[in-house]
């Protein structure tokens, strides 16, 4: 009996020190997990700079979070948010799928950055086929993440081109994300699709919105490699090159 009990005792302490590493390490683990599968899914750096997990609010809080350029652009970060703050439906814990029921946002900033008739978003857009190509293999089991719904709103962004004399600051309005579900790099990529696609559509307009003083000088070239850019995008993000070709009397 004696031996049973300090069996047990071993094993009880090995399961509790099992779980003080999991969840004194459970920020580090899930900022790395970002960080991976963020980066696979868009082919450029993603970095967050802290993660933060409360499980008895049942909040996640990602401080410094970023998406870097992509090759052939400038240095500077593509999309980054301040903060964003993940809400966890505490019972979900118990379940097949950890749902996420909404995230808010502290000063989203996007780069629309313009070479010729390539942007930087586009250049991440291309890595996103039509149609979404089966999932590949994991290795080992991964947990299952349902995100609700989710609107991103008041995204401030710079429009840098070299058409531009200089960057010009606007606001691209919002983005919402339909509700997804899947393992972190099935979600990661359910998510980065219909993120950059809107991106790339509110940057678009915003572009071709700009005052006619600000393009008059490379009007014709701007106008063109805008259209180029808009040969893929949605009638309303190409009816504004038109637009713009209008006003400029082009």
């Amino acid at each position: 009996m004696k031996k049973l009990f300090i069996g047990l005792l071993v094993i009880a302490l090995l399961v509790g020190a099992g779980l003080f590493y999991l969840v004194s390490n459970l920020d580090s683990m899930v900022k790395q997990g970002i960080e991976s599968n963020g980066t696979e899914a868009l082919g450029t750096a993603v970095r967050v700079d802290s993660v933060s997990i409360d499980l008895t609010a049942g909040v996640a809080t990602l401080s410094g979070f970023s998406i870097a350029n992509p090759e052939g652009f400038s240095n500077q970060d593509m999309v980054r948010f301040d903060e964003l703050r993940v809400a966890i439906d505490l019972s979900s814990l118990r379940s097949d799928v950890i749902r996420i029921t909404s995230i808010n946002t502290v000063n989203p900033y996007v780069l629309y950055e313009l070479q010729g008739a390539q942007s930087n978003i586009d250049a991440i857009r291309a890595r996103f086929p039509a149609q979404e190509s089966a999932p590949e293999p994991e290795a080992g089991p991964q947990p299952v993440i349902g995100l609700d719904a989710v609107t991103i709103s008041g995204i401030q962004a710079s429009l840098q081109s070299n058409l531009l004399p200089t960057a010009v600051n606007v606001n691209l309005g919002d983005v919402e994300l339909p509700a997804a579900e899947g393992t972190p790099p099935e979600l990661a990529k359910q998510v980065a699709r219909p993120l950059i696609t809107q991106l790339a559509r509110n940057a678009a307009v915003a572009f071709a919105s700009l005052p006619a003083s600000q393009l008059r000088d490379s009007a014709g070239q701007a106008v063109e490699a805008l259209q180029e850019q808009l040969q893929q995008a949605e009638e309303t993000a190409r009816s504004a090159a038109d637009e713009l070709r209008n006003r400029l009397g082009l």
